[in-house]
């Protein structure tokens, strides 16, 4: 009796999301970004998959009545400083403690021992569309 196919599970590649952008990306590149991914902000990598930044729909608003414009890069307007999980920080479940007292996050970057960025807890992932 021959052997039943197994499909292996295709794994995500979070490189190439809605979550992420480069960071040479413009504001309009972001808001599209944040409108495919539903939750407020984007995560922004340079070379070697590297963390950058973050970038809210807030961080745009308060940008744009400032005076820049939807082609201003995004590294100009981002919190290049975001709160980020380690793998070994993901897998403890310190991603929800972070959620429950920071209410307007709604990613956590994951990172690598160089700052590359490995995945994305996402704040409540059933309430939006998959990606």
């Amino acid at each position: 009796m021959p052997k039943p196919k197994t499909t292996k599970k295709k794994k995500r590649n979070i490189l190439e999301s809605s979550f992420v952008i480069p960071l040479e990306a413009s504001v309009r590149d972001a808001m599209g970004a944040i409108t495919d991914n539903q939750r407020g902000a984007v995560i922004l990598i340079g070379a070697h998959g590297r963390l950058h930044g973050i970038l809210s729909d807030g961080d745009i608003r308060r940008a744009m009545l400032s005076g820049f414009t939807l082609e201003t890069p995004v590294e100009k307007i981002a919190n290049m400083h975001p709160v980020t999980l380690t793998a070994s920080e993901r897998n403890k479940g310190k991603g929800e403690e972070i959620f429950e007292k920071e209410t307007s996050i709604t990613l956590l970057p994951v990172v690598g021992s160089k700052n590359e960025l490995l995945d994305v807890v996402i704040r409540e992932p059933k309430k939006r569309k998959p990606w």
